[in-house]
């Protein structure tokens, strides 16, 4: 193989801004989704993906481009969607994050990551009785994510339903006790 052979292959460079990107090297990932995207305008992940990075390096309008792009591109992409709520959170913009996480679990009820994200906005928005809603949903898909259940034990003590939060709590706490005593080769 040829040290060639990516250079004009969309997929390659998105892996390796995958790749970039989970080692913590955001520049590195910025141009690798921005090849990825310049050689396939067309695939919604990419600018997805893009967006998110130049959010995390503080360019809020053109992460807001991309990820525009992105849903524009695929309005029933529910990954592009997520991304979109997460930048507006970044940037303090709820109402505009929720309206994204409410389209992104209307088009995948299935992730319980964006349950949790919706719920997290519903809590930021001082409505802890949805927010305890979407946690709860979230945790039909995934019973073992410690953080659905922190969230909604926190929420629960906000409506003053101390029993119910203490129980969620302790559940969390299992759980984190239960992946702290995990031998490593099990995820």
């Amino acid at each position: 193989m040829s040290g060639d052979d990516g250079i004009n292959d969309s997929r390659y460079w998105f892996s390796r801004g995958e790749t970039e990107r989970d080692c913590g090297n955001l520049r590195q990932a910025r141009l690798c989704f921005e090849r990825a995207a310049d050689l396939d305008a067309e695939v919604p992940k990419y600018w997805a993906e893009l967006g998110l990075v130049l959010s995390e390096c503080g360019e809020h309008d053109d992460a807001v481009k991309c990820l525009r792009r992105a849903t524009d591109l695929d309005p029933k992409c529910a990954e592009s969607w997520c991304g979109r709520g997460v930048v507006f959170c970044r940037s303090g913009d709820i109402d505009a994050a929720l309206f994204a996480f409410d389209r992104a679990v209307r088009l995948n009820p299935e992730v319980s990551d964006y349950w949790l994200n919706l719920g997290l906005m519903f809590a930021e928005l001082g409505d802890h009785a949805k927010a305890v809603t979407a946690f709860e949903c979230g945790l039909e898909i995934n019973l073992y994510d410690e953080e659905l259940w922190k969230q909604k034990a926190a929420c629960l003590a906000k409506l003053g339903e101390e029993v119910r939060a203490r129980h969620c709590f302790e559940r969390a706490g299992e759980i984190e006790m239960e992946r702290a005593t995990r031998p490593e080769y099990f995820p």
